[in-house]
């Protein structure tokens, strides 16, 4: 272990690997051309060199250089990973660990391979998904601030000397704020996201305050639950398909799972199963688990089919995760729609009604 002591003291490396870090694409390919050279019964090491040789990412061939060293040296394919717990999920490590034992190396990193992709997927539905609410906010943001600034104090110039009307005085007065204070209210943005970050990292009462919210938003929720019940069934039925027992399976769950809600609940979970209590008894009154999910538990707990239900189960989840993310959007576009009207609202009353009133009092005269 002093190695891998040695190499995490090294602040200065570990910088430089995150911005070098491989992508998705490249882990992807990796565990796929490693369960095709276990096929083909080469070794560990010799499967790694075998990939290194044709890989063209400069950071991940030299991650590749490196596991052939600590290779060379005796050390175990999963210690070799766990040098790169950047860029390898504790979930992966202890598959491969798992996998070593049992000798099922080929089948388990080739899953791995399947299942990253199904992984990506979903990251690029909720990718997808984000991006047009992000841009229409953005986009909002930055027409009202030109209209602001550049638009409306030449406009407004023609109604000097008039009493103007509320709106439009507060949209005068928005107009200048923006002149005067731009540079202030950037700084304000960035720091409060700066300090939202960190304190949601940093402040266990805060992240957990956070997460409550999330967890009680109505559609929100639904979306997060939905894909909870998705990775609790797809990477339950991973472990236990690689031999690993449960009590290390949902140390592992609580370890991988970000929501503090969950975190804790697999951390309960795992302290009832070392107390000898079922998985099902342990789940069962939790109302962060789909009822569905834990009855098929239930039955299946005491059988040994229950790894390839909960793989099949995971699947289902999958899709309903993603109809969960299109229900969640057909929410939030016409609140998003209604923002923007609102805006658009202000900006035509605070120029059109002091024109109105002066057209009113030129006919008056």
């Amino acid at each position: 272990m002093a190695k891998r002591r040695e190499k995490k003291a090294n602040t200065f490396d570990a910088i430089i690997q995150q911005f070098d870090k491989p992508q998705l694409e490249q882990k992807v390919n990796f565990f796929r051309l490693l369960s095709v050279a276990q096929n083909a019964w080469l070794g560990i090491r010799e499967s790694v060199i075998s990939i290194g040789k044709s890989e063209t990412h400069k950071g991940f061939k030299e991650m590749l250089d490196g596991m052939v060293i600590t290779l060379t040296e005796w050390w175990s394919l999963a210690d070799a990973l766990e040098e790169y717990d950047y860029f390898f999920a504790a979930d992966e490590i202890e598959l491969v660990r798992s996998a070593q034992v049992t000798g099922n190396m080929a089948q388990v990193v080739w899953q791995l391979s399947e299942e990253l992709e199904r992984n990506q997927e979903v990251n690029q539905k909720i990718s997808k998904a984000m991006t047009y609410p992000i841009m229409i906010l953005v986009l909002a943001v930055l027409a009202v601030i030109v209209i602001l600034v550049k638009v409306m104090p030449p406009m407004l110039e023609m109604y000097d000397g008039m009493e103007l009307p509320w709106i439009t005085v507060f949209m005068l007065d928005l107009s200048n704020f923006f002149q005067n204070y731009w540079l202030h209210l950037l700084i304000w943005i960035i720091s409060v996201i700066t300090a939202y970050k960190l304190a949601y990292s940093k402040v266990l009462l805060f992240k957990v305050f956070i997460d409550t919210i999330l967890v009680k938003s109505p559609v929100i929720w639904d979306v997060i639950k939905t894909y909870y019940m998705y990775k609790f069934a797809n990477l339950l039925s991973q472990f236990y398909e690689a031999w690993v027992s449960p009590v290390v399976s949902l140390r592992l769950l609580s370890n991988i799972f970000d929501n503090f809600n969950y975190k804790k609940k697999m951390m309960d979970v795992r302290s009832d199963l070392e107390s000898w209590f079922t998985l099902y008894e342990s789940l069962v009154s939790s109302t962060l688990f789909d009822p569905i999910l834990v009855q098929i538990i239930n039955v299946w707990e005491n059988t040994w089919s229950l790894t390839s239900v909960l793989s099949k189960i995971s699947n289902f989840y999958r899709g309903r995760f993603q109809n969960a993310i299109d229900i969640a959007m057909w929410f939030i576009e016409p609140i998003l729609m209604m923002f923007v009207a609102g805006i658009v609202w202000l900006i035509v009353a605070s120029i059109f009604l002091p024109m109105a009133d002066m057209i009113g009092n030129v006919q008056n005269m």
